[in-house]
């Protein structure tokens, strides 16, 4: 008996044991990341950026700042696109494009006055999504700006008003409005959307979400990101409305200012479908003003109803902490993800 006893104590403790290791040594994992190369017809720049604008000038082109980082998906869609003939010899033909990771040492000198490395520039200029571009004219002035993915479509539109300077005359909303073409998409409604035409009387997180009739993200907002449970749960959080800009319905804003919807879009800058503002404590905190996967989706929203901007100054180190602890309490994250969940 006493030998059972013992044998029976021995396997206990290597289960324990095993078990306790186990739950120590398992951590989450983050997946969906692609690796991707540039191109090689983007510029071979020395980053001396007044050099490079200087240069480009003499060929009346513009120069684009491609800000990128390693392993994100958007970025890898991006170039891809940019590989398309449609655009590589759009490009070629009126701009230098140059790389600039958002994670990188080399120096950077903006000017003879301004040398920055290339994580601090990103910083600088408020990087918050990537792929981010930044156009500059010929006197080394920022006059126009992508935040996040855009569809071959969409950047053609911005190439567009760029290489024909347009942004002497036009923003980049009022040109992007202007050259509209025939509606193709029809706005959907949704059960977390509040008919609330009075926004200033709203004290809590709020969400405002900018759609029209050429939303061609909106597709995808609906079929996916919001079928997604998680992102639907971090929604909760909040109130949310969203406006037509194609509507002449006059609205108050959440400063108790009067204005229809494609006004306030206008004054925002907005310039993509949906266009998604997230306000706290009556200020805008960010927004989504370029394509996400649900994960990143859901953890903006999160970043601002939960008060985590209070903690961190920007959502990329919000994110970079968020997902260090998702990690060590052995969450896999998915940044690639498309679920079709209900």
């Amino acid at each position: 008996m006493k030998y059972y006893s013992t044998k029976f104590f021995i396997l206990a403790l290597l289960i324990l044991m095993t078990s306790v290791y186990a739950q120590v040594d398992k951590t989450g994992v983050i997946t969906g990341g692609v690796a991707y190369e540039m191109p090689p017809w983007f510029k071979a720049s020395f980053l001396e950026i007044a050099d490079d604008v200087e240069e480009a000038s003499e060929s009346g082109k513009h120069v684009m700042l491609f800000f990128h980082l390693d392993e994100c998906p958007y970025c890898d869609q991006m170039v891809k696109d940019f590989n398309q003939p449609s655009l590589k010899n759009f490009i070629q033909q009126y701009f230098d494009i140059i790389a600039i990771n958002i994670r990188g040492d080399k120096e950077i000198a903006i000017n003879e006055m301004q040398s920055l490395s290339e994580k601090q520039l990103a910083t600088e200029v408020g990087v918050q999504y990537t792929p981010t571009v930044i156009f500059l004219n010929q006197k080394n002035e920022r006059v126009a700006r992508t935040n996040g993915y855009r569809s071959p479509e969409k950047m053609r539109e911005i190439l567009d008003y760029v290489h024909e300077k347009m942004y002497t005359k036009l923003t980049l909303a009022q040109y992007i409005d202007q050259i509209k073409k025939p509606a193709h998409y029809q706005l959907q409604n949704h059960i977390m959307f509040k008919n609330i035409n009075n926004l200033s009387t709203i004290k809590t997180p709020l969400v405002v979400i900018f759609e029209d009739n050429n939303c061609d993200a909106c597709t995808y907002f609906y079929n996916t990101t919001l079928k997604n449970q998680e992102v639907i749960n971090e929604f909760n959080a909040f109130d949310v409305v969203r406006l037509d800009t194609s509507s002449t319905q006059i609205i108050i804003d959440n400063q108790g200012n009067k204005r229809t919807a494609k006004n306030w879009a206008e004054e925002l800058k907005l310039t993509y479908r949906p266009g998604i503002v997230l306000f706290d404590k009556g200020r805008e905190i960010t927004r989504i003003d370029g394509f996400l996967y649900p994960f990143h989706f859901k953890e903006v929203l999160r970043y601002v109803s939960n008060g985590f901007y209070q903690n961190f100054a920007t959502y990329n180190t919000y994110l970079a902490n968020r997902q260090e602890k998702l990690i060590e309490q052995g969450i896999n994250i998915d940044i690639n993800e498309r679920p079709l969940r209900k």
